[in-house]
């Protein structure tokens, strides 16, 4: 007679449990990847809040000048990112053409302010 090979309780435990196991680890990545886009997605629209109000608060001129650069620098983050803080911004047509919009308005009010207009 031929004996049947029994497998123990924890192997059977462990066949039954490895699955899970892979799924559980495959939705933490999951969870993980998502989790960092949208901090990055939240990045990106701090950044673009922190610019509108640096320039809606200037008082002095030096001050101005101070959020100019910071305005300009933060348009160059939003428009080249930064490694050390990611920023997820969907470059889709729309938000490419939009971007472009506020920075070439950026540009015309600049102009206007070095100018001396109001």
């Amino acid at each position: 007679m031929t004996r049947k090979k029994q497998w123990s309780l924890g192997t059977k435990l462990a066949l039954l449990g490895a699955p899970f196991m892979l799924l559980v680890l495959l939705s933490t990545a999951a969870t993980l990847w998502v989790s960092w886009q949208l901090d990055g997605g939240a990045a990106a629209v701090n950044e673009a809040g922190r610019m509108s109000l640096s320039v809606g608060l200037a008082q002095s001129s030096e001050v101005v000048r101070q959020q100019v650069d910071e305005f300009e620098q933060s348009l160059s983050l939003l428009r080249t990112g930064d490694p050390e803080r990611p920023l997820f911004v969907p470059w889709d047509d729309t938000v490419r053409e939009k971007f472009n919009a506020v920075a070439s308005d950026w540009s015309v009010h600049r102009a206007r302010r070095q100018a001396g207009a109001s």
